[in-house]
C-alpha cells in the first residue's frame, strides 16, 4: 500500500500571513481610531465650553436689560450713549457658575433705543461667545392693553398694533375669523375652531403660530402711571372731575333739556329723577376739547351725547383729543364726530401679514387701513374721510377720542354706541362691547408713549442675534 504524504506547512504559512495582516491593520486603524476618540472629546469639550459661554452671553443680555428697567434716568442716559459704569465692558461678572460675562450698552440704532451687547467666556477663557440684543423703552407698545383678560370679539376691531394682555385672550364672534391684530398674552391665546383655531393646548407648547398668535409670551409689563402729576395738571388746567351732571336721560337719545336749547327728543326716553353726576355730555363742543390736554376723573364717568342727526344744529357727541385718566368704570353711550389726519406707525403692515385668511397683505393697496401695498403703509390717516376696502364710508371713520385712555375699573360700550378711538386703551379690568353691527374700531398711535408720565421704564425688544465677540480686552 502506497502511504499518501500529508504536508501542512503551506497552510501554515497562509494563516501567519493572514495574522501579519491583520496586525497590519490594527496598527494602522487604531492609532486612528485614538485619534478619532481625542478629537471627540476635544469637540465635545469645545462644545461644552461653548454653550456655556453662550448661556453666560444670555445671562449678560437678562442682567442689561433689568439694568436699564432699574431707573427711569439709567435708561435716559444709555439712550443717549453717556457711560455707565460695569456696562462698558469695564467689568467682569462671575455670579453664575461656568464662566463669566461682560456688558455693554450703546445708543440707537433709533432715537428710542438701546442696543445691549454681551459676552460669555468659560472657565479657561477658551470659548467666547457674543449676543446683541436691541430695545426700545415704549410704554404703551400697543392699541389695546389688558391687565386682566382681554375678550377680543366680533364688535371690537383693532389696527396697527398688536393686543396684549397679561391674562388670557379670548377670541369670538366674527373676529375668529379674522386674523389681525397680532395677539400676545402671558397665558394662553384661546377662541376659533378647525383652520381658525388658536391655541388648542393651553399653556403647553407649542405656544404659537409665529404669524398671529402668541401664548405664554412676556409681555411687557404695564406702565406705572404718575396719577399725582396727571392728577395736579388736571386740576391746573380745569380739567380734574369735568361733568356736565344736569343730562336728564340715560339713553343715547337723551338730551340735556334746558341746557342747549330746545331738541325735538328731548326727555323722551329712560328720564331719571335727579341729575347723572357722572355724565360729561357733548364734549365735542368743550372749548377744551380739542386742546390736547390732561383730563382726569377719580371715579366713574359716562361719555354721552345725542346720536340723532343734525339735532339742535350740529354733531353733539363725544370728540376729545388728549390724555384720559378714569380711576373707575368708563361707559361710552354715543358716537363720534372728531375728523382729523393722524399718524400711522410705519410698522401697521405687521399686523396683516396672514396669508389665505380674511386679513392677509399683498401688493394690493387699500386692504386695510393706510395699506400702501405689499409691507408698506401710509404714515398718515384721514379719521372722517378715508376708508378702505371691506372698511366703513369714509365719513364713519372719524373717532370719539384721540389720545391715552386708562380705565381703573371696566370699560362699557352701550349697544349703538359707535365711538371709535385713536391712540392707546388700557382697561384694568374687562371690556364689554354690546354692539352687535357697526364695529368700534381703535387705530394704533405709537407716539403716545413718549409723553405720557409713568415711573418705570417698560422694555419692548426689537431684536436679538449672535454677533462675533469684540476685540476689546477683557478687564
Amino acid at each position: 500500500m502506497t502511504k499518501q504524504r500529508t504536508d501542512n506547512c503551506p497552510r501554515r504559512g497562509q494563516v501567519l500571513v493572514g495574522v501579519i495582516l491583520l496586525l497590519m491593520l490594527l496598527l494602522v486603524i487604531v492609532p486612528a481610531v485614538v485619534t478619532w476618540v481625542q478629537q471627540e472629546a476635544r469637540i465635545s469639550v469645545k462644545d461644552q465650553k461653548s454653550t456655556s459661554a453662550f448661556n453666560l452671553a444670555e445671562a449678560g443680555i437678562d442682567r442689561g436689560m433689568w439694568k436699564l428697567k432699574s431707573s427711569t434716568s439709567t435708561w435716559a442716559q444709555a439712550k443717549v450713549g453717556t457711560v455707565i459704569s460695569g456696562y462698558n465692558f469695564d467689568s467682569t461678572y462671575g455670579d453664575i457658575p461656568g464662566g463669566t460675562y461682560r456688558i455693554r450698552f450703546a445708543s440707537g440704532p433709533a432715537t428710542n433705543e438701546v442696543t445691549v451687547t454681551a459676552e460669555g467666556r468659560d472657565p479657561q477663557n477658551k470659548e467666547t461667545r457674543a449676543i446683541q440684543a436691541v430695545y426700545s423703552n415704549n410704554s404703551l407698545p400697543g392699541p389695546v392693553l389688558a391687565s386682566g383678560v382681554l375678550t377680543y370679539s366680533g364688535a371690537l376691531e383693532v389696527h396697527w398694533g398688536p393686543v396684549m394682555a397679561q391674562n388670557n385672550i379670548v377670541v369670538s364672534g366674527n373676529a375668529a375669523t379674522e386674523h389681525f391684530p397680532r395677539k400676545y398674552s402671558k397665558q394662553v391665546v384661546s377662541g376659533g375652531t378647525g383652520t381658525n383655531a388658536r391655541d388648542t393646548n393651553g399653556i403647553n407648547p407649542p405656544n404659537t403660530d409665529n404669524i398671529e398668535w402668541w401664548s405664554d409670551f412676556a409681555v411687557p409689563d404695564v406702565p406705572l402711571i404718575d396719577f399725582a402729576t396727571m392728577r395736579a395738571s388736571a386740576a391746573a388746567n380745569g380739567t380734574l372731575n369735568y361733568y356736565n351732571g344736569n343730562a336728564s336721560s340715560h339713553t343715547l337719545i337723551g338730551w340735556p333739556a334746558g341746557s342747549h336749547g330746545t331738541c325735538s327728543n328731548a326727555g323722551t326716553s329712560s328720564n331719571h329723577a335727579a341729575p347723572h353726576s357722572t355724565h360729561f355730555f357733548d364734549s365735542e363742543h368743550h372749548p377744551l376739547s380739542k386742546a390736547n390736554l390732561i383730563w382726569y376723573w377719580d371715579g366713574d364717568l359716562v361719555l354721552t351725547g345725542d346720536t340723532a342727526t343734525g339735532c339742535c344744529g350740529g354733531c353733539h357727541r363725544i370728540g376729545l383729543w388728549g390724555t384720559f385718566i378714569v380711576r373707575g368704570n368708563l361707559t361710552i353711550e354715543a358716537g363720534d364726530c372728531y375728523a382729523f389726519t393722524g399718524p400711522v406707525p410705519a410698522s401697521a403692515w405687521k399686523e396683516y401679514t396672514r396669508i389665505g385668511a380674511s386679513s392677509f397683505d399683498t401688493a394690493t393697496s387699500n386692504q386695510y387701513p393706510a395699506d400702501n401695498g405689499l409691507k408698506t403703509n401710509l404714515l398718515t390717516f384721514n379719521h372722517g374721510s378715508q376708508s378702505w376696502t371691506g372698511g366703513p364710508p369714509s365719513a364713519n371713520t372719524d373717532v370719539a377720542i384721540r389720545g391715552f385712555v386708562y380705565t381703573g375699573g371696566n370699560m362699557t360700550f352701550v349697544s349703538g354706541a359707535l365711538g371709535d378711538f385713536q391712540g392707546v386703551l388700557w382697561v384694568v379690568g374687562n371690556i364689554t362691547n354690546n354692539n352687535v353691527g357697526e364695529r368700534s374700531l381703535v387705530f394704533y398711535d405709537e407716539t403716545l408713549g413718549a409723553s405720557l408720565p409713568v415711573l418705570n421704564v417698560v422694555l419692548v425688544r426689537q431684536s436679538w442675534r449672535e454677533v462675533s465677540p469684540s476685540a476689546t480686552a477683557w478687564p
